[in-house]
Order: C-alpha cells, then structure tokens, then sequence
C-alpha cells in the first residue's frame, strides 16, 4: 500500500467521487493498479469482521433479539405468578411488560439500522445488537419483576364445606352450616368462614377461623364470633391474650377441630354484660 497515495486519498474522499480521486493521482503520476490496490487495502472488510456484521447479520439479530425478550418475559411471567393473577392485575402488567420489552428491541434495531450492520465489526456489533438490547430487557424485567412480586400469585379458590359451632359456657348453643375454606399457597395458612350458623335470641351467628404462619414453625390462630343482632344488640367475641385454643387442622385448612376457653367480648357496651365464652368449631371442606 502506498501511503501517499492513502493520504489523498483520506484527505479528499469527503470532497470527491472515487472515481474523480483515482483520475486526480492518475494526473499526478501514480500508477492505476498501485491506487486500486491502496484503495482496496483501506476499505476491504476484515474477514471475521464480515462474518458478524456482513451476509446473514440480520437473520442472526433479530434471532437473537426476539429469543433474548423472549426469555425475559417468561422468566418474569412465570417466576411472579404474573400470568396466574390475569385477573387481580397481573393481565394488565404483563402487557405492559411485552410492551416494554417491545419498545426496547425496535431502540435496538433502530441503533443497528442507522450504523449500517455491513460497516460494523465485531465489537460494534456486539455492543449494538447484544449488550444494549440484555440491559434493556433487565431494566425493565427487573421492574416488572418487583411489581408482580407486590401483586403476588392470586389466592387459591375457596372451598365449599360444612361448620359445626358448640358453645357451652356461660350459655349452650349448637348449630350447623354451610363454611367456606380459603386455604393459602404452601401451607402458610387458612381462613374458615361460617354464614348464619344457628341462631342466638334470633338473630344469625357468624363464624371465622383464621390460621396463619407469624414466622415458620410458629402459628396463629385466631378466633372471632359474631351475632348480627340491631346496633344496640350487636355482639361478639373475639381472640384475647387471656384465650386458650387447641387447635388440630389440616395443613390446608381442608378440615379441623378448634377447641376455645376464654373467648372475649369485644369492645362493646358494658351495659351488655357478656362474658367469655367456651366451645368448641368443627369444620370439613371439599
């Protein structure tokens, strides 16, 4: 390669055409194969260099791009619940997320587009065509991914069952019926809920059990018993520091005997004059 000849050559190639440049050095003495060679040798494509950016690089790049998103979106999706809960906001977020995720691979390909993927080498177009749409597509997977992890899976469906409530101090009562069981995801916990079991000086008895994981290995249970009486009739009783509950459930909440002593009115009005109550609820879903 001659230098002067590559001098003029990256000195005038913004002001003139090839073809005017090579008649330029012809005048000036400089023989035709020595130019084409000089030419040749600045602007021929580094062979590893054409075989990124060159033939086939855009097969390759929007495999790689469409593959890469892809991935996120279903590692995402999947891991959060996000497509579980369609209904409790998780449909809503996950369109947002392709989107997103869509927004980011046109950014990419308008990037490679307007370089030129045939004048790019190796390095560029790795930059291009891979680092920026991975860091993109984590941006944004890593929020959505937050996201879907406040909103979390949706709860599993209810269950359909039978409760028994005895109550046997101060006063006796018994009564069946209907309960619904909402157990939670891996065993954490359970909620029992009777409607209108039995009756109390007539007006309906409401019933609720609720277990629930403080910390592993360490539940809680708590009990709340209501009659649905007028606003100077209301009663109810609850869970109280002073209340003793022996309870033997299923991990799932599917069936149970809760055994309580010490269950304590609530804030209610003196005047009222309950008193703890004992008994005992029984429960089978499904």
């Amino acid at each position: 390669m001659d230098q002067k000849i590559a001098d003029y050559i990256a000195k005038n190639q913004g002001k003139y055409t090839r073809e005017a440049i090579r008649q330029q050095l012809i005048d000036a003495g400089h023989e035709p194969a020595a130019i084409d060679a000089t030419w040749a040798a600045l602007y021929s494509p580094d062979p590893d260099e054409t075989s990124v950016a060159g033939e086939g690089f855009w097969p390759r790049f929007f495999l790689f791009l469409i593959g890469l998103n892809v991935a996120v979106f279903l590692f995402v999706a999947l891991s959060t619940g996000m497509l579980e809960n369609l209904g409790g906001g998780g449909g809503a977020l996950a369109g947002v997320f392709a989107v997103a995720l869509g927004i980011g691979a046109l950014i990419a390909w308008g990037i490679v587009a307007a370089v030129g993927p045939a004048r790019l080498g190796r390095t560029t177009a790795m930059v291009i065509g891979g680092v920026i749409p991975i860091i993109f597509a984590l941006l944004v997977g890593g929020s959505c991914y937050a996201l879907a992890s406040a909103i979390g899976p949706p709860p599993l469906p209810s269950v359909a069952g039978e409760m028994e409530l005895e109550i046997v101090a101060p006063f006796t009562h018994q009564a069946t019926a209907t309960a619904t069981c909402n157990p939670s995801r891996n065993d954490t916990g359970f909620s029992v809920y009777g409607e209108s079991v039995g009756q109390i000086e007539g007006d309906p008895v409401f019933v609720a059990v609720d277990s629930y994981d403080m910390e592993p290995g360490n539940r809680i249970t708590t009990i709340t018993i209501s009659v649905a009486g007028n606003e100077a009739n209301a009663r109810d009783w609850s869970t109280t520091s002073e209340t003793r509950i022996g309870a033997d459930a299923a991990a799932d909440g599917s069936s149970g005997t809760v055994t309580f002593e010490g269950l304590g009115p609530g804030n209610l009005d003196p005047a009222l004059g309950l008193e703890p109550i004992s008994g005992t609820i029984r429960w089978s879903c499904g």
